[in-house]
């Protein structure tokens, strides 16, 4: 029997009994027996068959405790892990020391499939890197002792969790009615319809961009830098550049002027979805804007077979929220004409153009699911700049980073020095129509448009209207306030670990917490002294964010009020349980995070990043 941890592998021999003659049906055990003689003779006297047989016995031993782990984890994947039984117990601690893949104590673990952290020997020091020691955990709480950074002080749990526990309770389960998969309402008047000029619109649309284009990029994927087919210096073939270039020029020339009657009124569209990464992270950006004042009617897209149940579709109504369906933009009647080229989506990030466009206002502010406002985000189509423009778009912290063959099929004015965040953007359709179809037809051809635009910093729909807008030359706007990098501080770095983008309004008073890495989830704990604060610091406002964030959301504290909504909503949102072990504890939610300076192409003029570069930090 092979015990490993949490797992039992049992490699099966026959018994060798002591029945010789006593009845012809028990001939198999006197055989067994021969065998075994005679195979322990060859051992004794045949050096290399031993040897041989040595091998075997432990590559086979080897292969059962492989899948027998390989089993468990697999286990652990579709019943919702939760930490296992310790192998051994040191004194107080159960499972030793779980290290951080940064420097904040609680970053994302080092080990993010399973807890393989017990200890195997008692009476030793940690490392200086970061972490906590786990002492023990149960389903109502989680015990840990001496978090730290990196560079500090060892220490040696079994007596950390003796003297310093710290006790973090969970909050409960959720029912099992609200654990289960919801089924999109189907009842009649659920979902909001696009209106016949909207379908026309979207058959004109689908015959002006024609079929695919067909042409062949160069070898190499631009969502790795290493991959990147611009860093080995590959350009598309001279009959690729003509080929995209005559179908940009076609579009043009047969898409359809501004629809007069398709579009009217103002307000907020959003992108859904019915995964864990989507599903709690819009009910809080809706939850925001109410918050907030807002007061503009919202527009919830959802892929097709993604929409929320009954009961939560009519909470949304209330709230001034529609839902639409991706699925109903080609009908019975569109479809046999080709209208599926215009909003055929083979990736998540397509959706956002193609809900802007056919969302039946006239001024949009499209909303990426996790963005979170701070203030009511109606003053925005007051402002100066979005009445000189009728757009605003906001920056991002690169620099431009798009192919040179994107100059050799759209021109050079097409190439900008800086590149944007699609988090957010305001649009006048009427007054940005030729852009907008234009970033529709890129959008349409992802395949190309997507890695001629940007680079694996952003690889997706974010530069598309720009590159719009550079093409016919029209003039846009854009936020004068660039981005802050919001998160946490790292123990070992003079920037912050940052697992948010804020934006600003056109005076620069924080409007927007886009929450990039570590989408809103409901694992929190149950009291706020264990839960871990993830807007903390930022590289333009240092130690003073969270004040500065108050101070803009006009309340004591933002980031409890999203504590209290998460902890107080979670199972409506998303009652699911949790896929990974980390989420299941006393503590958290674990922060994600990346530092700036550890990506090349960063757009050091932005004013976020002015004192690391005072300071003498080099960007690439």
């Amino acid at each position: 029997v092979l015990v490993g941890s949490g797992s039992v592998d049992v490699c099966w021999v026959p018994a060798m009994g002591s029945d010789y003659g006593k009845r012809p049906s028990r001939g198999g055990a006197w055989r067994a027996r021969g065998m075994a003689r005679s195979l322990y003779v060859r051992l004794v006297t045949d050096t290399k068959f031993a040897t041989r047989a040595l091998v075997i016995a432990v590559v086979t031993l080897a292969l059962c405790s492989f899948g027998a782990r390989q089993a468990y984890e697999t286990v652990e994947r579709f019943s919702g892990v939760r930490v296992g039984p310790p192998t051994q117990r040191c004194g107080a601690s159960k499972y030793g020391f779980l290290r951080a893949n940064s420097c904040h104590p609680f970053s994302l673990p080092a080990q993010m499939k399973r807890v393989d952290a017990h200890p195997k020997r008692c009476g030793r020091f940690t490392h200086t890197t970061a972490g906590f020691c786990l002492c023990d955990d149960d389903e109502s709480a989680t015990v840990i002792a001496a978090p730290k950074g990196c560079g500090t002080e060892p220490v040696m749990c079994e007596k950390a969790c003796k003297q310093n526990p710290i006790v973090g309770r969970k909050l409960p389960a959720c029912s099992p009615e609200d654990a289960k998969r919801r089924e999109p309402c189907a009842r009649r008047g659920a979902t909001t319809t696009p209106s016949k000029e909207i379908i026309a619109l979207l058959d004109e649309l689908a015959r002006a961009m024609g079929e695919p284009l067909g042409v062949k990029m160069p070898p190499g994927s631009r969502r790795d830098l290493y991959t990147d087919f611009v860093m080995y210096g590959r350009r598309m073939s001279e009959e690729a550049v003509r080929e995209t270039r005559r179908r940009v020029d076609l579009f043009k020339k047969n898409a359809p002027a501004y629809p007069e009657r398709a579009f009217t009124g103002r307000g907020i569209v959003i992108v859904g979805g019915n995964s864990p990464k989507f599903q709690t992270s819009y009910w809080v950006a809706i939850h925001a804007l109410r918050r907030a004042g807002c007061a503009l009617p919202i527009q919830l897209w959802f892929p097709e077979g993604e929409s929320p149940d009954c009961e939560r579709a009519d909470e949304l109504r209330r709230m001034g929220v529609t839902i639409h369906s991706f699925g109903d933009l080609v009908d019975e009647t569109s479809a046999s004409s080709g209208a599926h080229a215009a909003a055929a989506m083979t990736n998540r990030f397509m959706y956002k153009i193609v809900a802007l466009v056919f969302s039946s206002f006239q001024e949009v502010l499209l909303m990426d699911s996790d963005n979170i406002v701070l203030r009511d985000p109606n003053s925005l189509f007051n402002s100066e700049l979005y009445s000189d423009h009728g757009s605003i778009l906001w920056m991002d912290f690169w620099r431009g980073s798009a192919a040179p063959d994107l100059a050799s099929v759209l021109g050079y004015d097409a190439r900008a020095n800086h590149t944007h965040e699609s988090g957010q953007m305001v649009m006048d359709k009427k007054r940005t129509w030729e852009a907008l179809r234009l970033a529709l037809f890129f959008n349409a051809h992802s395949d190309v448009f997507y890695p001629l635009t940007v680079n694996y910093m952003g690889l997706g729909d974010k530069e598309i209207v720009s590159t719009a807008f550079l093409h016919l030359r029209a003039a846009y706007g854009v936020a004068p306030h660039g981005p802050d990098h919001v998160g946490v501080r790292d123990h070992d770095r003079a920037e912050t670990l940052g697992n948010t983008m804020m934006q600003h309004d056109m005076d620069g008073t924080p409007m927007f917490l886009h929450a990039n890495l570590g989408k809103p989830m409901g694992f929190v704990p149950a009291d706020r002294t264990t839960y871990v604060r993830r807007w903390q610091i930022s590289n333009g406002r240092g130690l003073d964010l969270p004040r500065v964030v108050n101070d803009a959301a006009g309340v004591e504290d933002f980031e409890m009020w999203y504590y209290d909504l998460l902890k107080r909503k979670r199972c409506w949102f998303d009652g699911r349980p949790a896929k990974h072990w980390y989420h299941t504890l006393g503590f958290g939610p674990f922060v994600e995070g990346f530092h700036v300076s550890d990506h090349y192409n960063v757009n050091d003029e932005l004013q976020s990043f002015r004192a690391m570069v005072d300071a003498g930090i080099v960007f690439g």
